[in-house]
C-alpha cells in the first residue's frame, strides 16, 4: 500500500514538469521588428533588471515580458505571463518564448538550449538582430503592415 501512495505521490509530483512544458514555443515563428525591438530591450536589461522571462504571441505580433529585480532568483510567473500576452494581444494565443537570456522556443534551427540559444546582454542590436535571423526568428515575413494594429504590453517583476 505505501508503495502505491509513493507511485501516485510521484506521477503527480512529475506531472506538474510535464505540464509546464507544454508552455513554451515551438514550431515556425516570425517576430514583428516591434517585437523584436522589445525583445532587445529585454535582453539588455540594466542591473536592476535581470530578465527573467518572455512570451510571444503565435502570430509573433504580440508579446509580455517580466524582468527580476536586482537580479534575484525568480520562480513563477509562467501562467500569468501567458495570460497577460494573449490580452494584450487580443486574445491570439502566447507561449514562452526566452527564459532569461536563451531563447526556448524550437523552430527546427534553434535547439532551445545551450550556446546556440544564448544571446548576451552586451552585444549591439545588430548583433541580436543577426541571431535571430540565424535561429529562424526573423526574415521572409509575409504579414501585413504592423501600423494596423495596436501594440500593448508590459514588462514587471512576476508576483
Amino acid at each position: 500500500m505505501k508503495k502505491l501512495l509513493g507511485i501516485v505521490i510521484l506521477v503527480l509530483l512529475f506531472s506538474g514538469n510535464t505540464y509546464a512544458g507544454t508552455k513554451w514555443g515551438k514550431g515556425e515563428l516570425k517576430l514583428d521588428d516591434y517585437v523584436v525591438e522589445k525583445f532587445i530591450e529585454y535582453i539588455k536589461g540594466n542591473v536592476s533588471k535581470t530578465p527573467y522571462l518572455f512570451a510571444v504571441s503565435k502570430d509573433g505580433w504580440g508579446y509580455n515580458y517580466y524582468y527580476c529585480a536586482n537580479g534575484a532568483g525568480c520562480s513563477g510567473g509562467a501562467e500569468q505571463i501567458l495570460s497577460e500576452c494573449a490580452k494584450y494581444s487580443k486574445d491570439v494565443e502566447c507561449f514562452l518564448f526566452a527564459r532569461k537570456r536563451t531563447i526556448k522556443w524550437k523552430n527546427g534551427i534553434n535547439p532551445g538550449k545551450g550556446k546556440a540559444s544564448i544571446i548576451k546582454s552586451k552585444w549591439s542590436d545588430t548583433e541580436i538582430r543577426n541571431k535571430l535571423t540565424e535561429l529562424g526568428f526573423l526574415g521572409n515575413i509575409t504579414s501585413s503592415s504592423s501600423s494596423s494594429m495596436e501594440r500593448k504590453s508590459s514588462s514587471s517583476s512576476p508576483s
